[in-house]
């Protein structure tokens, strides 16, 4: 509320909006009640049967729909839908969403401190009520991949300093905090020096190592993935902010049977442009619940309550006296479709469109040159074999093998035929990735890449130079259980440093993917038989576009028939792509450095060495420079 909130109480009856006949969904009491709402001044001040005299500057009549707290997302980020904060909010009031608490290391991993001010400033004023956290972990897994930034102590405190921004973002290196690394623990303590949230990511940690890791006082994990992990955490207090993509009949159960219910909330994390458009926002996870069993009264309230608990926002998750206006109406409370938004007193969308205009915000040239790798050729693509074993007919590759369906993956071993010396990988998706952050010359001649640059020479260094030289350093990997794909999909939105990365079933494809993403600065495109099918342009950052809804929306879906034209069979296309660059993500993942064993912290050679010469010690590195 406002610093200047005086008491008025109901007074003489005059509100500015009365809801007349909802049926009021009450999250303290787990019922709903049959009644109106009257507001004033942005807050609620009357919940119940109005049989009294009053008067109403605007009055909406219910036709006795359910009224429910408007929806907040207690973890999320705000670039996976790949649009600007306004855009973003124009999308997802309609759904029923008017709080949201996002992440954005998306962008800090590009631009650093720079990249959260310019993204916080882009979401001041805005009717979607966003509640920014401080990035903490960039890159998420130093010496396992690079990114454009190297998150430091100080930058904790610059960050949490920025108006707007509220909490620490997840801590994603779990081993290293587990560990006691030094650095990720002084980010924490400048974190609970302001008493700011500190949010987890804690996808593997179990038994002691979990608890090592609650001891700092980071006590959410949005990677809760079944009741077993669910249950262990909620033990520890650790709040669990469960995505939809693990949602089972069983989970729900779970969380329909557990004894505290405070605790529980459920987030979007990361959802795709056209998911959002296809599907709805948090009101579609909401409704994906319900559907596998939730009951849909504890449903609404981990999206409400809780979350504003979570996030303390005490003056809001509830339909309520003294509670801030966030109130959504819908006809049924299993399908979760509003027809009705309303934010801080005031209407903002109504029958699925936004009825409000949002403020533009324009970002620094700078912003839009992001892209620093030389352009490609086909045979930079290739699996060559050690100079020692180019007369090798077959060989054994670590490949990664995908579910199809999450962003978990398996470490498996593979026999491929060797041809002249390369791997002959037909039948098989590659995967490339490109450090693409560029290079900083240091004062003896060495080229750095820029986030270890500014770890070694500090802040001042780093914004004092430019960056000097393209690179074109490649990773490489394979990919089981995606069968049947034909052609090359290419990505600068692949977390978490967003490197260049392309996927194909042949390296020329791949190579066009490639140039075309670097010469238009950063996106998505799809290239088959050496057509371009269909390219999304995300110039600012790489990973963001400027466009509204309406102007993205035919190119995504156009992309996304090039997906299914190209037989990419997984559940989710875009989270697919977007996941398998992330070192934080069990089991294996292949970044810009290379093949990396998630769970045990070490990398994995690409071609396996011959059994009778493999020894424990001799374990390879997956880059080279072409």
């Amino acid at each position: 509320m406002d610093s200047d909130w005086c008491y008025s109480g109901i007074g003489d009856s005059k509100f500015d909006l009365v809801i007349r006949d909802v049926q009021i969904v009450n999250v303290f009491s787990a019922c709903v009640e049959d009644g109106d709402i009257a507001v004033r001044d942005g807050d609620i001040v009357y919940v119940g049967k109005m049989d009294f005299d009053y008067q109403a500057g605007k009055t909406i009549e219910g036709k006795h729909r359910f009224a429910v707290p408007g929806f907040i997302d207690s973890h999320m980020h705000i670039e996976s839908s790949m649009m600007t904060p306004a855009h973003f909010a124009e999308m997802v009031l309609p759904c029923g969403t008017t709080s949201i608490a996002p992440d954005p290391h998306e962008i800090g991993n590009v631009f650093g401190v720079e990249g959260v001010r310019a993204f916080a400033e882009s979401a001041a004023g805005l009717p979607l009520h966003v509640f920014m956290a401080a990035p903490s972990t960039i890159p998420s897994s130093p010496g396992y991949e690079r990114s454009g930034f190297f998150m430091e102590p100080e930058d904790m405190e610059e960050l949490l300093d920025l108006p707007g921004v509220t909490a620490m973002g997840e801590m994603m290196d779990f081993n290293g905090v587990a560990g006691g690394d030094e650095r990720l623990l002084n980010i924490i303590r400048a974190a609970r020096k302001r008493g700011a949230l500190l949010d987890g990511h804690i996808s593997i940690l179990s038994g002691k190592k979990l608890q090592n890791f609650v001891m700092t006082g980071v006590d959410s994990d949005h990677t809760v993935s079944d009741p077993r992990t669910a249950e262990e955490k909620l033990r520890l207090g650790v709040a669990i902010q469960v995505q939809k993509q693990f949602y089972t009949e069983e989970f729900m159960k779970f969380l329909n049977d557990y004894p505290v219910q405070n605790r529980i909330m459920l987030v979007t994390d990361d959802v795709p442009f056209i998911r959002i458009v296809r599907e709805g926002h948090l009101n579609a996870s909401v409704r994906e619940a319900i559907r596998l069993g939730l009951d849909p009264l504890k449903a609404v309230r981990y999206v409400t309550i809780n979350a504003a608990d979570r996030m303390r926002l005490y003056d809001r998750g509830a339909i309520a006296p003294g509670r801030r206006a966030d109130i959504v109406l819908m006809p049924d409370l299993t399908e979760i479709r509003p027809d009705l938004v309303i934010s801080d007193g005031e209407v903002v969308a109504e029958n699925g469109r936004c009825t409000v205009s949002l403020p533009e915000y324009h970002y620094p040239e700078r912003f839009f040159h992001s892209i620093h790798v030389h352009p490609v050729e086909a045979k930079d693509f290739a699996i060559r074999m050690p100079a020692d074993r180019m007369s090798d007919t077959s060989a054994e590759l670590n490949v990664i093998r995908s579910d199809a369906r999450t962003s978990r993956t398996k470490r498996v071993i593979r026999t491929l035929p060797v041809r002249d010396g390369i791997v002959d990988y037909t039948g098989w998706m590659k995967m490339a990735v490109f450090y693409r952050h560029g290079y900083k010359e240091t004062p003896d001649g060495e080229l750095l890449a820029v986030a270890e640059y500014r770890h070694r020479y500090g802040k001042e260094a780093f914004l004092a130079n430019e960056v000097t030289h393209k690179g074109r350093e490649i990773s490489l990997g394979l990919l089981e259980g995606i069968d049947g794909f034909c052609g090359a999909l290419g990505v600068t939105y692949a977390h978490d440093s967003h490197n260049l990365t392309i996927y194909g079933s042949n390296d020329e494809d791949m190579a066009i993917a490639a140039n075309h993403l670097i010469e238009c600065g950063g996106g998505l495109c799809a290239v088959q038989g050496g057509r371009l099918l269909a390219c999304v342009e995300l110039p600012v950052g790489g990973i963001l576009s400027e466009k509204s809804m309406t102007q993205l929306a035919p190119e995504m879906i156009a992309l996304q028939e090039a997906i299914e034209q190209m037989q990419l069979t997984h559940k989710d296309p875009m989270s697919f792509l977007s996941l398998m660059a992330l070192a934080v993500s069990p089991e294996i993942k292949c970044t810009d450095s290379g093949l990396v064993d998630v769970v045990n912290k070490r990398f994995l050679p690409l071609i396996e060495e011959k059994k009778e010469e493999k020894t424990e010690e001799r374990i390879g590195v997956n880059t080279h420079e072409t």
